[in-house]
């Protein structure tokens, strides 16, 4: 599900049909050759994510390798094949564009979902630890517990596998596959276990005689994909950063309104900065964050608590409490109900000295309906602030500046 500014709508991992660029080479299967793909996507100029594959689909042959590099800001991920998943796909691809945006989806694509594991709960707790960590399963059907060891050495990848999946990696981090040389030729699906059937995407395995374009020119293809992704935010970004609504009419309300997350409806991708990044309010004035999609807003952070993910000293991987958690500031209140429009609800206020660590923690806020967190200030200071789930999704109060 992408919820971004404006609508909540599911969308597909679009398979673009591209020629072949310009000098691109093909070859037949000879020596096996590894494909790259990219998880998400880390554009230069902007902080924001992308839920979505680059490239969407990729051709190899039976014996080649793809890896999969975590390329986004942090944004969770996984890369997940094998036979439930493709079931899930098959019918998710055949529903109607009515169907793939209601809020309850055919019986039959909830029942082909409810077979593949999600990466949290649908509610408080920790992550789904048969998703969060690396698992690959012959048979199904597939738990939530984590893996037997033996489900823990990743075999070949044949076709044949229930369930295949890397895990949540860090942000920089890779997952290759191998696939058999007895891999028979057809089209494999894979999705994100967060992201669901919307950030999907497949490989198709050629017969052997057929050519198929090289490593790299497939990759160029992965990438014109994310650049034609970046081009779409670029108005919404630049109305961001002044804490300006992306959809024009839409008027945000509150003492020194700051946006934390935008985007649009019509996006693949997601802004994930502050906007305004730096506010400058005299001292007792206040700053209101209107929560566009899943962060934080934490004060005084350190290596503890700045990261919501968390690897244990067993190297099984879990949300991160002191980060997802709230501490020094009320909770997320629940959803308030949608009203005509987007509408803005304050879910909490504070008044703070800038002491101590202060997190408001995970608040997942969608439209149409956003709810905000208030902070009054009483201490002069400049004070630097960040999102746990977003890398490089940081923010400065500077209080009593004139």
């Amino acid at each position: 599900m992408r919820r971004v500014f404006g609508y909540a709508v599911l969308t597909a991992a679009a398979c673009l049909v591209l020629l072949p660029a310009a000098g691109a080479t093909h070859r037949a299967a000879t020596a096996s050759q590894t494909f790259t793909i990219d998880v998400d996507g880390k554009p230069p100029n902007a902080n924001e994510n992308f839920d979505a594959y680059f490239p969407r689909v990729t051709t190899i042959h039976a014996g080649d390798t793809v890896k999969f590099h975590w390329a986004g800001n942090g944004e969770p991920h996984t890369t997940t094949f094998g036979t439930v998943v493709g079931r899930a796909m098959t019918v998710y691809n055949h529903l109607t564009p009515a169907q793939k945006n209601a809020n309850t989806p055919p019986k039959a694509m909830q029942l082909a979902d409810a077979a593949v594991p999600q990466l949290f709960p649908q509610g408080p707790g920790d992550a789904i630890q048969s998703a969060s960590n690396p698992c690959y399963q012959q048979n199904g059907p597939v738990g939530t517990n984590v893996c037997p060891n033996s489900q823990h050495e990743q075999p070949d990848f044949n076709g044949t596998q229930a369930y295949y999946n890397s895990g949540w990696p860090d942000s920089g981090g890779n997952w290759s596959i191998h696939f058999s040389s007895s891999t028979a030729p057809g089209s494999y699906h894979f999705m994100c276990l967060l992201h669901r059937e919307g950030m999907a995407g497949h490989i198709n395995v050629a017969p052997a005689s057929k050519t198929i374009m090289s490593p790299s020119a497939q990759y160029t293809i992965g990438q014109q994909q994310l650049a034609k992704d970046v081009a779409q935010l670029s108005g919404a970004l630049a109305a961001t950063r002044k804490g300006e609504a992306p959809i024009p009419g839409v008027t945000i309300p509150g003492e020194n309104a700051t946006l934390a997350g935008s985007g649009l409806p019509t996006a693949v991708g997601s802004i994930d900065e502050f906007g305004p990044r730096v506010v400058h309010i005299p001292v007792g004035g206040s700053v209101t964050w209107w929560l566009v999609g899943a962060h934080t807003i934490q004060f005084n952070s350190d290596k503890s608590n700045d990261d919501i993910r968390l690897v244990a000293p067993d190297k099984t991987v879990h949300i991160n409490p002191a980060a997802a958690g709230p501490a020094n500031a009320p909770g997320q209140p629940p959803p308030p109900k949608p009203g005509k429009g987007i509408t803005f609800t304050l879910g909490g206020s504070k008044s703070w000295n800038g002491s101590g660590f202060l997190n408001i923690g995970v608040w997942a806020s969608f439209p149409p309906a956003l709810q905000g967190f208030k902070l009054t200030f009483t201490k002069a200071g400049t004070y630097k602030y960040i999102c746990a789930v977003h890398d490089n999704m940081k923010g400065t109060v500077v209080v009593g500046s004139g």
